[in-house]
């Protein structure tokens, strides 16, 4: 069991999905590619264009894991800080809101050349 997770708003946190078999819906693996391409194994390229950030949702249970709600799609992710010991396939996002375990979360799409 791991322990609690502290986290407030205009927190920067780091998002890793939780990752099994090849995912057959093809609109979920769709949203893992623009949220998550390093997670994925895909190269993140510069943006053509300024990227515009995005508001997702979490419920998170309290202790690190929760599920990310991007285009209709859960995705399962694990909550972690975002500091040195961060694996480099996380995305990080930032806290702009939290009601018990509810969090709004804002980040940009990396993915298939930032969309």
């Amino acid at each position: 069991m791991t322990e609690p997770v502290d986290l407030f708003v205009g927190q920067t946190i780091a998002l890793l999905p939780i990752l099994s078999d090849p995912d057959p819906d093809p609109d979920r693996r769709y949203q893992l590619q623009l949220l998550f391409p390093r997670a994925v194994g895909q190269a993140v390229t510069p943006p053509r264009r300024s990227p515009r950030p995005r508001v997702y949702s979490v419920i998170w249970d309290g202790r690190g894991e929760g599920v990310l709600t991007a285009g209709g799609k859960d995705i399962d992710v694990t909550l972690l800080p975002l500091d040195v010991d961060t694996p480099p396939e996380a995305t990080a996002f930032l806290v702009v809101a939290l009601s018990g375990r509810a969090l709004r979360v804002k980040g940009i799409a990396e993915g298939r050349s930032a969309r």
